[in-house]
Parts: C-alpha cells; sequence; structure tokens
C-alpha cells in the first residue's frame, strides 16, 4: 500500500470547519497528495499553510445548494481525484445535491440521506438501536419546553438536548428527584432533549471507515486526561482493543449499512460488565489526528478506498496522545515532562506545526495583537 498508490488531489470543502486542520495534518503525511480547499473567509489561518496545493475563497453560502455551485465552481476550475465533505454540513449537502454535484463521481462514498440524519438525531438512534438490539442507555424522549414530573427511568439519570449543542454543552445529571425538579424550577429547555439512564462507568470511543456496513479500519479510545468540561472531551487519550465493544460497533454499523467515517460515543457499563452506545458523530472527530499518530490514517485511507485500492484492515498501536491543552496541563503538574521530547513530538500535534509553523504562528500573533489593542 506504501508505494502502490498514484498522486491524488483532494478538495476539502468545508475551510471554516473547526475540523479542517485535523484532516489536513493527516493528509499531508502522506506524499503524492495535493490538497484544495475551499473557505468563506479570505484571512483564514489555513491559507499560509504550506500542506495545501489551493486556497480559494468564496462568500458564505446562503443555502445548501449554494454551498453546491462554490463546490462545482472550484470542480471546474481545477483537476480533482476527490471531494471529501468531512464535518456535518458539507455531508449533508452533498448527500442531498449528489447529482447536481460537477463530476460526482468524484465524491467519496457516503451514508444514505435516512442513515445520516437517523444517526444524527440522539431520539431516533436510540429508536434504531432499541429495535436492533444494539446495548444503550434506556432513554426517553421529550418536546422542547416540556416538564418531566417524574423521571422514567431509576437514578442517577442525565438529561440531553437532542440538537444545537456539543461539546459536552447542555448535558446535567440528576441523582434524585429533587435535584431535577430543581432544575426545571430554574430552567428551560428550548430544544426537543432526552433523559437517559446514566451508566455507572466509564466513557470509551471507536472511530470507524466502512463501506456498506462493513468496517474497513477503526480504532478504540479511553480517555486518561479530562478536559474543563465535566462532559466535554477528553484532552488526553490512549488507544486499546476491546473486542467485545468492537462487536457491538460492528452490529450498529452494519444496521445503518453505512459508509463513510463516524465516531461512536459509548460507555462501559460497571454494573454488567458491557458497553453500551450513547450517540454517533457522522463526521470526522477532533482526535483525528490522535487516530494518525496511533497508526490509522482515515482522511488518507477514506480517499484511498474511494479510488479502489483494497487493503486489509490496518493495526493500530496501544499508545497514548496529549492534545495541546492535555500537553500544558501535563507540563504544568510536572515541569519534567517538558524534557520526554520523544512523547512531545511522538505523540501529541506538535510535530505537524512544527512542519508548518505558518498558520500557528500566524494564530498567535493575531491573539497577541488583539490583547495589547483592547
Amino acid at each position: 500500500m506504501k508505494k502502490s498508490y498514484p498522486k491524488f488531489s483532494v478538495l476539502l470543502p468545508e475551510g471554516d470547519s473547526n475540523l479542517l486542520p485535523f484532516v489536513v495534518n493527516c493528509l499531508s503525511r502522506k506524499k503524492r497528495i495535493e490538497i484544495y480547499v475551499i473557505s468563506n473567509n479570505p484571512k483564514a489561518e489555513v491559507r499560509k499553510s504550506n500542506k495545501i496545493k489551493n486556497f480559494s475563497n468564496y462568500p458564505k453560502a446562503k443555502s445548501e445548494a449554494e454551498w453546491i455551485d462554490n463546490l462545482n465552481t472550484e470542480m471546474k476550475r481545477f483537476k480533482i481525484d476527490v471531494i471529501l465533505p468531512f464535518d456535518e454540513f458539507g455531508i449533508q449537502a452533498a448527500i442531498k445535491f449528489k447529482d447536481q454535484i460537477f463530476q460526482k463521481e468524484k465524491l467519496v462514498f457516503l451514508p444514505s440521506l435516512d442513515s445520516f440524519l437517523l444517526s444524527n438525531n440522539k431520539g431516533a438512534l436510540a429508536q434504531h438501536m432499541k429495535k436492533h438490539d444494539v446495548p444503550s442507555p434506556n432513554t426517553f424522549l421529550f418536546k422542547e419546553n416540556e416538564v418531566c414530573d417524574k423521571s422514567p427511568t431509576d437514578f442517577p439519570v442525565i438529561l440531553k438536548p437532542l440538537e444545537g449543542y456539543g461539546g459536552g454543552r447542555g448535558i446535567h445529571k440528576f441523582e434524585d428527584e429533587d435535584s431535577m425538579q430543581s432544575f426545571y424550577s430554574l430552567n428551560t429547555v428550548e430544544v426537543p432533549y432526552l433523559i437517559q439512564s446514566y451508566i455507572e462507568g466509564y466513557d470509551i470511543d471507536c472511530s470507524v471507515l466502512c463501506k456498506d456496513g462493513e468496517i474497513l479500519a477503526y480504532t478504540i479510545q479511553k480517555g486518561f486526561l479530562p478536559g474543563s468540561e465535566k462532559f466535554g472531551p477528553n484532552v488526553g487519550v490512549e488507544f486499546l482493543y476491546r473486542d467485545e465493544m468492537f462487536n457491538v460497533v460492528k452490529r450498529l454499523m452494519k444496521s445503518l449499512d453505512w459508509n463513510g467515517v463516524a465516531h461512536i460515543d459509548m460507555r462501559y457499563d460497571a454494573n454488567d460488565g458491557s458497553y453500551k452506545v450513547v450517540e454517533i458523530n457522522p463526521r470526522f472527530w477532533e482526535t483525528t489526528e490522535a487516530s494518525e499518530i496511533a497508526g490509522i490514517n482515515f482522511p488518507f485511507l477514506y480517499c484511498l478506498s474511494f479510488l479502489g485500492f483494497e487493503f486489509s484492515q490496518p493495526k493500530f498501536q496501544q499508545t497514548k496522545f496529549l492534545n495541546l491543552i492535555g500537553l500544558s496541563k501535563t507540563i504544568k503538574k510536572n515541569k519534567w515532562f517538558i524534557f520526554n521530547l520523544k512523547f512531545i513530538l511522538g505523540n501529541t500535534p506538535l510535530k505537524y506545526y512544527l512542519t508548518d509553523p505558518k498558520p500557528m504562528l500566524s494564530i498567535v500573533y493575531n491573539k497577541i495583537k488583539s490583547i495589547l489593542t483592547n
């Protein structure tokens, strides 16, 4: 596989997504790949990157159809081999308007619109998993502004909005009826939400690349260093193998006949020793770089499989990863860790920025400038 793939070009049409740097950094680890980026921001830091072949700026699209028009303009300007939408907006727009895409045969394989919408709706996903016997927490749906007078399941429970939130925001845990009713007396939930049984145990995630419901590549990661948000992502993760958990993921992706990538949030249930699916992120994820460091370059493998290059399911390394916040926290806790250069250069995103310093230096400069002028 290392020597057999040809030179090819990739169009990343969501240049304003916070996931863009992760996808670019992973693709740039492989030679003979030309990266093209579309952005709404003419001053986007990525335009200074030495990793991209071309940066194009378009005014922000007012609709999905207009976004497709911008993509088509770019396709007509350049010889593009692979169109790779990687965040929710672009993936959904590409699925809905595939037949209107110029050279649509260059669009990577994506899930059906039904599967995508189902996976992106926590309530619909919960009902799907119950139907297909995929282990998951007890889940009950509520309308916006609806008050839950009595918990529909045993405490502890969590309340989780169905839309408009991410990174653990909007999630509340209740230990008893009094704490739940106290919340409703002080708050309203202005979006549809669910109440779910809280699973005693720990979070554990699985990232996958699938085609026709079969998993082509995957990684499993468990947090070891939490971030600042109670229910937010970890800033340090370790990669490990869990066969029982992977079997649950295989059943889930098969039931969805999934195409493309996804990141599955799961929970280990300490009470019965099982693994339960909490939700699916039907896109790339913030630890995409971490997966690459563990040996699974999902953006590259996605392009490769789309171009028709077959490969055996690759093995990932059981290793640890710290993002830059995690690295900072670790050094603050143990100043001697700064001398662990092998880990810092091999198991953090720092290696990506050292090979492409201009975007990062520009971000730092603009932050300092903002502080001095305000």
